[in-house]
């Protein structure tokens, strides 16, 4: 058998050594719990007998880290103590998981008959491990309890030995080193006070916590640490000799520099040599630290709940939108013919533009719908965002009004974002546009940017931040504000504060879509009567601007013979791009499905200069069908088109490098501008 034996007292150690040796046992040591741990670990440990008294980590600790281990707990467990020696602290010990509890000095038969006795326990499967273990705050209730009482008794044999022994100078100077290193080693603040509430001693851990050295605390009431001192000493008041000892888990205590922190405070009666009362020990235990983690663990539940119900409307919005775009598209291609046919003097001629019209909103819906689902196609570029800024400027005024002053302050030396240019005016139109509204009369808008850097550290007290490098662009106003309840609805579609037909509440929902597709994330600050500001950190990019390319658009141009084939599940959009195409002077061919291709080409070699395909199909999507086609005709280069695609073609809505897309609904003259400028490439 093998035996592990824990004692920080080196004579201790060696005399049960040599015994159990001497015995046929196979012995190993360690000077405290700490050590023996770690021993345990490389297994084949059959008992072990430990000290209670030691530094690190004692015999008490040892016991209930062992007996919560799974791996651990089946190895029977001997107190072997020369300073708890009471029945409290032997039922303690039994409590939390002891085999057994011996005294020393103990005869050597005893201590060996008492190891024998164990080990046969322990091969018949009684060991003490599968008893309930006790929960944590009982634990320490009875913990603190043994310490308490045997601080009490400690003091006390200290004094009758002084009194009585002036030769045991040097021995109590030794004990009261040990007492002091363990009345300092403990987490936990104790203070000690007597019957008039002045403090009389405390421990370092009292001193790290509160920031008073001892010289300096000692003498003071103890309601100097307490933030309600009534409250403090109607909880001492309450404490009677029937209860010996109470507890208050939510108490609030002051720092010397005036922090105020929440905490748990355990206080006991102090005896004096007669048992008497001689005033109070009390254990506090700093809770900052566990009110902060409930107060995070609240708030992610609150953020994940509202994350949960943005992502279901998010996708009820996304799927609206697609089928409403497929109907549009239908509208506004069939509008735009039946405009060229018709007399701009006919009656039927303004009844049609103003369907255009209509379907130009509509459209407008569905693309902020998109953008809130995050579902939008977009082809984002590096971007400097003050020049982005700047460029919306012009527009931004106009549509604000007169009354109201628009305020740009850039920070010099921004990073650069990577974003779709169009997705900047979109965001500050959307904002600018409610900042307006926001305010009555006369006012100020203020646009900013700047760059912001969070760790985990400040993310951990921020919720809702992620770390990283980011630049800011905040948008504010001194107009009417927002309470809470506003403030948590504001970025849902179709919430508004405004009256009917002055909105559609679409603006922020739309903003938030935009910012959660480039990685970003938003925050409002906002109070009744003192404004709102809004800020949106988009993630920093590492490669540098690019300058603008966007081009003037040109007359409607016409095709020249080319081959197009359509590939569309839906009928009549089918139909109007067949039609459109071929007004524009292009070869078509159309199919509703991949089957009716193959039918195509088994009929003839066909040599398609181009593919106009829906992305999202029920035989195969539209990318693999341009994959397929390719192998046939190598030349042939592709145009997809969709209300929106998770497909592979774009990966949360950003287009793969080099794919041609347009979006529906889309005009007569869209469609013939990209076809013909992917063919002319």
């Amino acid at each position: 058998m093998k035996i592990l034996n824990i004692d920080d007292n080196d004579e201790n150690r060696y005399l049960v050594e040599t015994l159990l040796k001497k015995s046929g046992y196979e012995v190993v040591s360690a000077m405290n719990g700490a050590e023996g741990l770690d021993l345990l670990q490389s297994g084949g440990i059959d008992l072990i007998i430990s000290d209670i008294l030691m530094p690190v980590m004692d015999g008490f600790q040892l016991c209930r880290t062992i007996k919560a281990d799974d791996r651990l707990k089946s190895i029977p467990f001997i107190i072997y103590t020369a300073t708890y020696t009471g029945p409290q602290d032997e039922a303690f010990a039994m409590k939390i998981g002891a085999d057994r509890f011996l005294q020393k000095p103990c005869e050597p038969e005893l201590f060996l008959q008492g190891v024998q006795d164990v080990l046969t326990a322990a091969g018949k499967g009684n060991v003490a491990s599968c008893t309930e273990p006790i929960p944590e705050e009982e634990a320490l209730k009875l913990y603190s309890e043994r310490l308490v009482r045997k601080l009490e008794d400690k003091m006390q044999q200290l004094e009758n030995e002084v009194l009585a022994r002036q030769q045991t100078e040097e021995t109590l100077r030794r004990s009261e080193k040990k007492y002091k290193s363990l009345y300092n080693s403990i987490r936990d603040a104790i203070l000690v006070v007597d019957m008039e509430r002045s403090i009389i001693d405390c421990n370092q851990a009292f001193v790290d916590l509160f920031g008073y050295s001892q010289s300096e605390i000692i003498g003071k009431n103890a309601s100097v640490v307490c933030e309600n001192i009534k409250v403090f000493s109607t909880f001492l008041d309450s404490i009677t000799e029937e209860i010996e000892s109470i507890n208050h888990p939510s108490a609030h205590f002051v720092k010397k520099n005036g922090t105020i922190f929440p905490g748990e405070i355990n206080v006991f009666f102090l005896k004096d040599e007669d048992r008497g009362t001689a005033g109070f020990v009390g254990l506090i235990r700093d809770m900052t630290e566990r009110v902060r983690a409930e107060r995070t663990q609240k708030n992610l539940e609150s953020q994940l709940y509202q994350a949960q119900k943005m992502e279901s409307i998010a996708r009820l919005a996304g799927g609206v939108a697609h089928d409403f775009n497929n109907m549009l598209s239908v509208i506004v291609g069939y509008t735009e013919l039946t405009l060229k046919m018709i007399n701009p003097t006919d009656k039927a001629y303004e009844n049609l533009l103003e369907i255009q019209d209509a379907v130009v909103r509509s459209s407008n819906i569905t693309r902020q719908l998109l953008a809130f689902a995050r579902k939008q196609i977009i082809a984002p570029v590096p971007l400097d965002l003050n020049l982005a800024v700047e460029g919306t400027l012009k527009m931004l005024r106009r549509l604000i009004g007169e009354d109201i002053d628009l305020a740009w302050l850039p920070e010099t030396n921004l990073w650069p974002v990577k974003m779709d240019p169009s997705q900047v005016d979109q965001i500050l139109a959307n904002l600018c546009v409610n900042a307006r509204d926001a305010i009555d009369g006369v006012g100020r808008i203020t646009i900013e940017t700047d760059t912001a850097i969070f760790d985990a550290a400040y993310c951990a007290d921020h919720p809702g931040f992620i770390p990283g490098d980011y630049v800011l662009l905040a948008v504010s106003d001194n107009g009417c504000g927002m309470d809470k309840e506003t403030r948590d609805k504001i970025f849902e579609p179709f919430f508004t504060t405004k009256t009917i037909g002055k909105g559609t509440g679409l603006g922020l929902s739309t903003v938030y879509g935009i910012v959660k597709q480039n990685n970003g994330f938003i925050n409002v600050y906002s109070e009744p009567g003192k404004g709102t500001t809004i800020k949106i950190f988009l993630s920093r990019h590492s490669e540098q601007p690019l300058e603008d390319t966007r081009k003037i658009p040109e007359s409607i141009p016409s095709g020249h013979g080319e081959t197009v084939l359509i590939v569309e599940d839906e009928p009549s959009i089918l139909k109007l791009a067949e039609r459109i195409l071929k007004e524009l002077g292009y070869s078509v061919l159309t199919a509703e499905s991949p089957s009716q291709i193959k039918q195509l080409f088994a009929e003839a070699p066909i040599q398609i200069d181009l593919l106009f395909t829906d992305v999202v199909m029920p035989e195969m999507n539209g990318k693999d069908l341009s994959r397929q086609l390719q192998e046939t005709c190598p030349d042939m280069k592709t145009l997809f088109m969709s209300g929106y695609t998770a497909d592979g073609i774009a990966h949360h809505g950003i287009l793969d490098e080099g794919v041609n897309f347009i979006a529906k609904p889309f005009s007569v003259s869209d469609l013939a501008k990209k076809v013909h400028e992917i063919l002319s490439e």
